[in-house]
């Protein structure tokens, strides 16, 4: 069977996973640029997302709260706008991961064929 790699992922699977993961790669390691975020992206496996992907992904951060910005001075260039996670963004991230992983889980049983919930 063909492995698919990170840049052959189909969109509307990144689409659902790219906000929690966004908020994550902010919250270990922000403040960062828009294209550093990319960069984490691609080394957690998710392939290239392009600034018309995260760019408005990382506005509507900033428009419900999730995130503040701050533009920070460059040597090698022009400022940079840079994001880091507020603390009501830190709740949304901790929510919504709990719930993904459930969710993630009962996908998983129900793609490999067993959809016979298990009790602990």
């Amino acid at each position: 069977m063909d492995e698919a790699g990170p840049d052959d992922w189909p969109a509307q699977w990144l689409r659902g996973a790219l906000v929690l993961c966004a908020l994550r790669i902010v919250a270990d390691h922000g403040p960062l640029h828009g294209y550093a975020i990319t960069q984490r992206l691609a080394e957690a496996g998710l392939g290239t997302i392009g600034g018309g992907t995260l760019y408005p992904l990382l506005g509507r951060f900033e428009r419900d709260g999730l995130v503040t910005t701050d533009w920070v001075t460059s040597e090698s260039g022009p400022a940079k706008k840079v994001y880091a996670l507020t603390p009501q963004g830190a709740e949304r991230l901790e929510a919504d991961a709990g719930r993904w992983v459930r969710f993630s889980e009962v996908t998983t049983r129900a793609i490999a064929g067993s959809t016979t919930k298990e009790h602990a």
